[in-house]
């Protein structure tokens, strides 16, 4: 079976049920996600900053229980350290909390499944499926 690795971005999608999530229903039916431990700390951090309920801190909390979560390891630290250097090389703006998911695809060698519109193929070495570009919601 294929797999791919979730950005935040749609990682949100799925545990607040959006619309646009249906985007990415091909993937996410037929693949298995993995989500980068970076993904876990800012939907964690996203969801005390919104002051969530206990339904969707629950929510939140079972998704994490239900999906494959990629920590950290020395080869993730490298390929984070590869994936800065590229994008700092290039001149492409890339934040650290995002090489650390676009490093997690690259170590996996999977696509990345994003709606982030600053995560293109250009801005990381992973292979990026991204339809925020063509998503008006």
């Amino acid at each position: 079976m294929n797999f791919h690795v979730l950005d935040t971005s749609v990682a949100s999608m799925i545990v607040d049920e959006r619309t646009n999530l249906e985007l990415y229903l091909p993937h996410l039916q037929n693949e298995l996600s993995v989500l980068p431990f970076q993904a876990v700390a800012e939907l964690r951090l996203g969801a005390v900053l919104a002051n969530w309920g206990e339904v969707r801190r629950t929510r939140l909390e079972r998704f994490f229980t239900n999906i494959l979560i990629q920590n950290s390891s020395e080869d993730l630290v490298n390929c984070w350290v590869r994936v800065m250097k590229e994008a700092r090389q290039t001149g492409k703006r890339l934040e650290a909390a995002d090489a650390w998911i676009a490093a997690t695809a690259l170590l996996l060698k999977t696509p990345l499944l994003t709606h982030d519109k600053d995560f293109s193929a250009e801005s990381c070495s992973s292979i990026v499926v991204n339809y925020a570009a063509t998503s008006t919601v």
